[in-house]
């Protein structure tokens, strides 16, 4: 008995230690130009729904999700948003532990599983930012834990429900992650006999519900929903890749180097190399069931361009727990050479958020809470200026805690702003959102109360003095006041009023 709670009191212990660390690289992490989007989107759910009312680029479910924190967090948003992905985060490494001992892993592998999901950069990347990672992360894991249940236990019906929710939901999270629910969904139709026809419907029933957020949406702006879950995607990254002369990126060799370094920063190369090499002998349907959602996560990994890390989550989560079965083998656990390759994998891991969380760590720099110290600045300044209106700016992540909202033609931040042919300008006004095309005119028409810049000051090909310059030279031109943050990295452009007009 003192064994039991001994054991239990350790997995805790790493459970605890594991949220710590994700909420230290939370606070400290640098802050990606992706999290504006996300945040902007939750923002805006004050005052309306995606698609309808402004542009998302994504299936739909965090910004209805994550809603009440647009009241309960107001003014500290985007470091709640990431002290949420931080524990989603943590959730999935627990999930992955659970699903590995619901595939038939001894305590010993299911840690293994639940330590490479940690330690690997596209999971620590997911929990320190305020992007859309860690939610379908966590999803697909429990959802992967509930379906192995089902596996084990054909009659439990309702956990196949649960199972179909969470898979589907990960989808209406994000569409990459509808892969490995696909594979789940062909598994079950082709184990139906085994596993019973009604589990196989209750999975399906499930399934439907978790995608019913996307459904929904898509039925009130049918044009909009496409554009962000599909079009975009498909258009936007060429265009700009090719704009900036780097059309080299979508080639097939650079890619897959690419995708074999996010592999490498974790036990994810190590893992998938382990499977390969089993690959032909005889597998269980546990086994099978994992095999089939790999290569749909590698085909979810593999099919966007150009690879980020980011692009690995579909991936792991099966991944890893099919690495765990592999582990009670002698190689893994009593040779050296074994242990030594799952120990590299984690140093080479973890060593990406040390080596960029680290120095700001040292320095008790925070850039997140700068972040919102300017934003809190911005409200005093808008207050003592007596001024109303709306804020327009590229980096929302920089504006959702002041007191003015964003303007929803820029809830995007930077990437409908950067792309010229990809929507037409009827298209961009009916979608709420401003382009470089339409910029002018749109800012004319409907001017701002502030204009916020500085988070996209790198310069670029495309834009030799950086994205933000449009936004700077209007603001000049029409006699904004600028006034610079406390931070240093930003200013806002204040509308003039009528005595300095």
């Amino acid at each position: 008995m003192a064994g039991k709670f001994a054991g239990y009191g350790g997995r805790l212990g790493l459970v605890l230690l594991c949220t710590v660390l994700m909420l230290v690289f939370a606070l400290f992490g640098p802050v990606d130009h992706d999290e504006g989007q996300y945040v902007g989107a939750v923002a805006m759910m004050r005052h309306g729904l995606p698609y309808r009312d402004f542009a998302y680029l994504q299936t739909p479910l965090q910004p209805l999700l994550f809603a009440p924190l647009a009241w309960l967090a107001e003014g500290w948003l985007f470091l709640t948003l990431r002290v949420t992905n931080a524990l989603l985060a943590t959730g999935a490494t627990a999930c992955v532990w659970l699903a590995a001992k619901r595939a038939g892993a001894s305590d010993r592998g299911a840690v293994i599983a639940a330590i490479a999901l940690f330690s690997s950069h596209a999971l620590l990347f997911a929990g320190s930012v305020a992007r859309n990672d860690a939610l379908p992360l966590l999803l697909t894991t429990a959802g992967l834990a509930a379906f192995l249940d089902v596996v084990g236990n054909s009659r439990r019906h309702w956990t196949a429900v649960l199972a179909g929710v969470l898979l589907g939901a990960a989808a209406s999270a994000k569409i990459s992650y509808g892969l490995p629910a696909a594979a789940v969904g062909l598994f079950a139709m082709l184990h139906w006999r085994s596993l019973g026809a009604r589990a196989v419907c209750a999975l399906a029933v499930g399934g439907a519900l978790g995608g019913l957020p996307t459904l929904w949406l898509a039925l009130l702006a049918p044009d909009a929903a496409w554009f962000g879950v599909m079009d975009y995607s498909l258009k936007a990254p060429i265009e700009w890749r090719t704009l900036n002369g780097q059309a080299f990126m979508f080639d097939w060799p650079l890619s897959l180097a690419r995708l074999l370094r996010y592999l490498a920063q974790g036990c994810g190369l190590i893992a998938l190399v382990a499977v390969l090499l089993v690959a032909t002998r005889r597998r269980t349907a546990t086994e099978r069931l994992l095999d089939m959602m790999i290569v749909a996560g590698l085909f979810a990994a593999w099919l966007p361009r150009p690879i980020y890390v980011q692009y690995l989550g579909p991936l792991l989560p099966a991944l890893f727990v099919r690495f765990a079965l592999l582990t009670d083998a002698s190689f893994w656990r009593a040779h050296f050479l074994g242990r030594a390759l799952i120990a590299v994998g984690v140093i080479a891991g973890v060593a990406q958020s040390v080596i960029t969380t680290g120095p700001n760590i040292w320095g008790q720099i925070s850039p997140v809470l700068a972040i919102t110290d300017d934003a809190h600045a911005l409200s005093d300044i808008a207050a003592a200026a007596r001024i109303s209106g709306t804020i327009a700016t590229l980096s929302p992540e920089r504006a959702v805690d002041a007191s003015l909202p964003i303007d929803r033609r820029f809830v995007t931040g930077p990437f409908l702003m950067r792309t010229r042919h990809v929507l037409t300008a009827d298209q961009a006004r009916a979608f709420h959102a401003t382009t470089s095309a339409t910029l002018v005119a749109d800012l004319n028409a409907a001017p701002p109360a502030a204009i916020l810049v500085g988070g996209e000051a790198q310069a670029s090909l495309a834009y030799p003095h950086g994205l933000d310059a449009p936004l700077v030279e209007w603001a000049q031109t029409n006699r904004y006041r600028a006034v610079a943050l406390p931070s240093g990295l930003s200013r806002v452009f204040l509308r003039p009023t009528k005595t300095e007009e």
